[in-house]
């Protein structure tokens, strides 16, 4: 199995600290409390509307960008539209 590592995204107006954060919280979704996860969904359906699911699966998984695209039937410039805005708007308190 691939392992694969936290890249900072250039396009995204959040520190590579931030971002860090977020990927790092996103890819420990099964341990987290239930309040979290609630919060993680939550996020993932109003950044990524009718595509939240692949952003689900982006954000918490080691599923690749192409992979998800092609089983979710959508771009990959959809999916990373909806990352950034899933990156731009997580939540402080998280």
């Amino acid at each position: 199995m691939e392992v694969i590592a936290f890249k900072f995204k250039r396009g995204i107006d959040v520190s590579y600290d931030r971002q860090g954060y977020i990927y790092f919280l996103c890819r420990n979704f099964r341990i987290l409390p239930e309040e979290k996860k609630k919060k993680i969904r939550e996020l993932c359906r109003s950044a990524g509307g009718e595509y939240r699911q692949a952003l689900f699966r982006f954000v918490t998984t080691d599923d690749r960008a192409t992979k998800i695209c092609i089983e979710e039937y959508l771009s990959e410039a959809t999916l990373w539209r909806a990352v950034k805005r899933f990156y731009e708007s997580f939540p402080d308190d998280l």
